[in-house]
């Protein structure tokens, strides 16, 4: 065995222990061998922060790296958070060393500072005055107060970023990047921006004229008029994460928009049937077909659960079915028959997650049957009598809900790991992760063992496993 590991290149060791994901697991690894050590320290190095219990900093890596500087060139991401933030402040020695040790991280790629502190200003500066020196490509700015004057004067002569997201809870100083963005111009090619509230369109519109090179937009603030003239100066955009806003009018753009792929959608509303122009407006912002890749939707009303029209899922599938691969709303409810459309109008479909009334387990099972590429299905089901499962929205006082009176009627069908495993293993299924209501399960095949339960079946030594999963609904990122 020793043998086999001294003539072992390190370049194929180094990314099997790329798959460990803690610090001690590559910890660890570094201590087997000569080999496996020079393979797993630069990993161990790469991402550095401070690692804290109970609200206070017990270690940063800044006096390991001052004490063996070599280790710094494989440094590539640096992240501090609040509490190393508190001990800045009140410690300036911790401070020295801290930008000490982050000056020799010569090849720093990204940075990240997020500080909830209405001070944020006098432990940031220190940390970007050494940041401007490195050869930065990503940054991340997230504070509960904005980082003052002196900061965004030193911000905004960094060139070269590729990647960039500021987010900002002071509600009294928007910043909107309009001096830094003729120098972000040749680079970004993705911008997360978390308040845009109160910023003219037309601003916004010159601000983003200058990004050409912008694939990946986040966008918080902004009103949905505006949106499809910002999309119309980005015509490498593939990517667009943002609120709908109802309030506003804005002309629309005569420059053709870009092809989106992603595409997600934040909304809330009083009424279950959604914002009024709402479905309209996210079918303006993909007009054309088979380009959209991916389709999510993060909503809340009020009253109950967000209604999606069965003719937008139509239309959505009309245009872009043979294209979509994901279809994630949350807990936004469409009808059985858009799922059963869903299902088989969407021969790439690969992962599912909506909201779904369902008479049983069966009538779920049959709905899904066509799509092939599934692999991931994650339904929060409203159990309901079989009759009702095609019936129209009705609408009660409470709760209010797209299938009515059914809805205070709903009772949990027990969905077992012998269902999931008829579902997974069903003739060129490719499902492996399931949920519905409250339970999840996922299965993959492994090697047989002597011993195998009634649940398992075997197959060219390999047996079937289906485990139950501690089920978290998932939320958009």
């Amino acid at each position: 065995m020793s043998a086999l590991l001294d003539i072992l290149p390190v370049e194929l060791i180094q990314p099997i222990l790329c798959q460990l994901d803690s610090r001690r697991d590559l910890t660890a690894a570094a201590l087997v061998c000569r080999l496996f050590n020079s393979a797993a320290t630069p990993l161990i190095y790469r991402n550095i922060d401070t690692r804290i219990k109970d609200g206070r900093v017990i270690a940063h890596p800044s006096a390991t790296l001052l004490r063996r500087p070599e280790l710094a060139q494989y440094v590539w991401h640096v992240k501090e958070n609040g509490t190393a933030c508190a001990a800045l402040r009140s410690d300036p020695r911790i401070a020295q060393e801290i930008t000490a040790a982050l000056s020799l991280c010569t090849n720093l790629v990204s940075a990240t500072w997020m500080d909830y502190d209405q001070a944020a200003e006098a432990a940031f500066m220190p940390f970007l005055e050494v940041l401007i020196t490195l050869p930065l490509k990503e940054f991340t700015l997230h504070t509960q107060w904005d980082v003052g004057d002196r900061a965004w004067s030193l911000l905004n002569g960094i060139t070269g970023i590729r990647r960039l997201s500021v987010w900002s809870l002071d509600w009294a100083r928007p910043r909107l990047l309009d001096v830094w963005a003729p120098q972000l111009g040749p680079t970004l090619t993705q911008l997360e921006l978390g308040r845009c509230s109160g910023i003219p369109p037309a601003i916004l519109i010159l601000v983003f004229s200058q990004l050409p090179l912008l694939q990946d937009l986040r966008v918080n603030g902004i009103p949905s008029a505006a949106i499809p003239s910002i999309m119309a100066c980005l015509p490498k955009l593939i990517a667009l994460d943002t609120e709908y806003q109802q309030h506003g009018n804005y002309h629309l753009p005569s420059t053709p928009l870009p092809h989106l792929q992603r595409l997600t959608i934040r909304t809330s509303s009083v009424d279950v049937l959604g914002p009024e122009q709402l479905w309209n407006w996210i079918c303006s912002l993909i007009p054309y077909e088979g380009s959209l890749l991916s389709f999510s939707l993060g909503s809340f009303a009020i009253q109950g659960l967000i209604a999606i029209p069965l003719s937008f899922v139509t239309r959505l599938i009309r245009r872009h079915g043979q294209s979509l691969t994901r279809f994630r709303v949350g807990i936004a409810q469409v009808t059985h028959e858009a799922l059963v459309y869903l299902c088989r109008d969407c021969p790439a479909l690969a992962s599912l997650e909506c909201s779904v009334a369902s008479a049983n387990v069966e009538t779920i099972a049959k709905a899904t049957e066509p799509a092939k590429s599934l692999c991931t299905l994650q339904l929060s089901v409203l159990w309901t009598q079989a009759s009702a499962v095609d019936t129209m929205p009705k609408f009660y006082y409470s709760p209010r809900t797209m299938y009515g009176d059914y809805s205070l009627q709903n009772k949990a069908i027990p969905f077992n790991v012998e269902e999931a495993k008829t579902l997974m293993l069903r003739p060129g299924s490719k499902l492996r992760m399931i949920t519905l209501g409250g339970t999840a399960y996922s299965g993959k095949w492994v090697c047989a063992t002597p011993k195998q339960d009634i649940f398992s079946q075997i197959e060219d030594g390999l047996t079937f496993e289906v485990v139950k999963d501690k089920y978290s609904y998932s939320r958009l990122e």
